[in-house]
């Protein structure tokens, strides 16, 4: 069944998927409506709120990436090296027992 839901003025309409359950769509819904209320209540007309808002979340996301996909990008590029060298450990070990 399709989400409706209206944001400044203007009705939208989200079909759920698999990915997108009925259930995130309203809790993204109402996440934007808080941040569209927000920004209304500080003064900001509402043609640029949706920028505002826009802005807003895409900082969060990037804040989010720099918290969590730098350490994360850390973490698999040691564990990349420490294979490596496990496998040249191996490969040298393999060598000596060829030579003996």
């Amino acid at each position: 069944m399709p989400i409706r839901f209206v944001i400044l003025g203007t009705p939208y309409t989200i079909k759920p998927t698999e990915e997108l359950t009925a259930e995130d769509i309203n809790e993204l819904v109402e996440y934007v409506k808080s941040l569209v209320e927000s920004y209304l209540r500080k003064g900001f007309d509402e043609q640029r709120v949706p920028l505002l808002v826009a802005f807003h979340i895409a900082d969060e996301k990037r804040r989010l990436q720099e918290k969590y996909e730098l350490p994360l990008y850390r973490i698999a590029e040691r564990l990349q090296f420490a294979i490596e060298e496990e496998v040249a450990t191996e490969e040298e070990i393999a060598t000596e027992e060829e030579t003996d």
